[in-house]
C-alpha cells in the first residue's frame, strides 16, 4: 500500500460520523426519552449529540435526565451563568427564578469538533443561540424547539416577543412543543411538527383500580405558585365541599406552601388534602397513578407536561383551557374536560361528574389511548422523518 493510500484513509476514518447537534441550557425529564428515541431512529453511521452547559445542575437526579442510545453522545461546555428573577410587577402570576446560560468560546470549538450535519436549538436563549449563529456562519441548516408562538405571545414581555420574533426569521424549520408555537410571532410560514412535551407510555402505565367506596382523589401535580391556580381550584373544590360529597385533594410539588396551606385552613378542606411535597421518578408515578383525576388549574401555561404523564397513567384530565395541553391532549367529554378555572360553579360540578365510577373508567381507557397516541418514543422517531425529508439530509 503506498503512501497516498494511507494518507486517504487516514482522512476517511478522520471524517466525523454524520451528526446532529442539539444545542440546550434545559434539562428536563421529558427530553430524555424524546432524544433517545431520535438519536435512535436515525439510521448508521449518523448520531445525535446533544451539547449542554457544564454548570447545569438540577431538582431531578440526573438519571432521570440524561438520554442514553448507542448513538447519542453529550458534551457539557463551559458557560458563564446569570440568575435572574421575573418581575411580578409584569406579570404578577409568573414568580419564578430563572438561570440564564451565555455562550463560549469553548461552545463553538466543540462545534467545530463535532461538526454537525445540521443543528436544534433549544428556544433563543443565550446559549441556544451560539449554536443558531455557529449554524448560520457555517450555512448549516437549522430548526428550533420553542413553545412561543403568535397564538401564546401574550404571555411574554415585549421584548421577548421582539427577541422571538427576529431570531424565528433565521431557523428552517419549527420542534412546536405547544400547538401554539407551530406559527412564529414573525408569521414567516416555515415548516413545523408537533413535537409536544411528552413522556414514555411504556414507562407511565396506569394501575387497576377496584371498585370500592373510598372518596375520589383528585391529584394535583406542580410548583405552588399562584400562576399555577390552585387558589382556585380550593374554591371549587369548597363548593364541591358544600354538597356533602366525600373526595380527597392530592397536592405534589415542591415551593413555599405555606400560602396554599392558609387557603386549604380558610376552605375547610384540612381533612380532605393529601400533601406529598416534591416528588420525581417513581415516587411520583406512583403517587399520580393511585389517584383518580388529574387536576390542572393554571392560569397561564405554555403546555405543562404533566397532563400528559396523567394522560399515560389512565387518569381523566380536568385541565384549564390556559395551558396549552388542554388543545393537545383533551378530548372533550372522552377523556376529560377543559375548564374555565376562574368559573368556580362549572370547576366545581366538572369535578361532581368525575366522582362517578362509571364516567371515571371510560375517561381513564380514553385518556390512556391519547397518551400512547402522544408518547415521546413516538415523537421522537417522527422527528427524525420530518427532518430528514424537511431538510433533505445527507450524510
Amino acid at each position: 500500500m503506498n503512501t497516498l493510500t494511507l494518507e486517504m484513509n487516514a482522512a476517511v476514518k478522520a471524517q466525523p460520523a454524520p451528526s446532529v447537534a442539539i444545542v440546550t441550557p434545559c434539562k428536563a425529564t421529558y427530553f430524555k426519552p424524546l432524544f433517545e428515541a431520535f438519536a435512535q431512529a436515525q439510521p448508521q453511521p449518523w448520531k445525535t449529540v446533544l451539547v449542554w452547559p457544564e454548570s447545569h445542575q438540577s431538582e431531578h437526579p440526573e438519571a432521570l435526565l440524561t438520554p442514553i442510545a448507542n448513538n447519542l453522545e453529550i458534551r457539557r461546555v463551559a458557560s458563564q451563568k446569570l440568575a435572574q428573577s421575573s418581575n411580578p410587577l409584569l406579570n404578577p402570576h409568573w414568580r419564578e427564578n430563572r438561570r440564564r446560560f451565555f455562550p463560549s468560546r469553548e461552545l463553538w470549538r466543540t462545534l467545530d469538533e463535532i461538526a454537525p450535519s445540521m443543528i436544534i436549538v433549544q428556544e433563543y436563549s443565550p446559549f441556544a443561540l451560539g449554536g443558531l449563529l455557529y449554524a448560520k456562519w457555517h450555512s448549516l441548516p437549522v430548526i428550533t424547539f420553542t413553545e412561543v408562538g403568535r397564538r401564546n405571545q401574550s404571555f411574554f414581555r415585549p421584548q421577548v416577543r421582539l427577541w422571538h420574533g427576529f431570531w424565528s426569521l433565521w431557523v428552517k424549520g419549527i420542534m412546536a412543543a405547544c400547538p401554539t408555537a407551530h406559527e412564529p410571532i414573525s408569521r414567516r410560514r416555515i415548516p413545523s411538527l408537533a413535537v409536544y412535551h411528552a413522556v414514555d407510555s411504556r414507562l407511565y402505565t396506569p394501575a387497576e383500580k377496584p371498585v370500592t367506596d373510598a372518596p375520589v382523589t383528585f391529584v394535583y401535580v406542580g410548583q405552588l405558585i399562584p400562576r399555577k391556580g390552585l387558589d382556585l381550584w380550593i374554591k371549587a373544590a369548597q363548593a364541591l365541599k358544600s354538597q356533602h360529597t366525600a373526595f380527597k385533594l392530592r397536592i405534589i410539588g415542591g415551593g413555599d406552601d405555606a400560602w396554599v396551606r392558609g387557603l386549604i385552613t380558610e376552605a375547610g378542606l384540612e381533612a380532605e388534602t393529601e400533601w406529598c411535597g416534591f416528588l420525581s421518578g417513581d415516587a411520583l408515578r406512583e403517587a399520580m397513578r393511585t389517584a383518580d383525576v388529574f387536576v390542572l388549574p393554571s392560569r397561564q401555561d405554555t403546555y405543562a407536561v404533566v397532563t400528559h404523564e396523567a394522560a399515560c397513567l389512565g387518569l381523566p384530565l380536568l385541565i384549564s383551557a390556559h395551558a396549552g395541553s388542554a388543545e393537545a391532549l383533551v378530548r372533550e367529554g372522552e377523556n376529560g374536560f377543559v375548564i374555565d378555572p376562574e368559573d368556580t360553579a362549572i370547576f366545581a360540578e366538572k369535578m361532581r361528574l368525575l366522582l362517578d365510577g362509571t364516567q371515571r373508567k371510560a375517561m381513564s381507557l380514553a385518556a390512556r389511548k391519547t397518551g400512547e397516541e402522544m408518547s415521546a418514543h413516538r415523537r421522537g422517531a417522527a422527528l427524525w422523518d420530518w427532518i430528514h425529508s424537511t431538510l433533505n439530509l445527507k450524510p
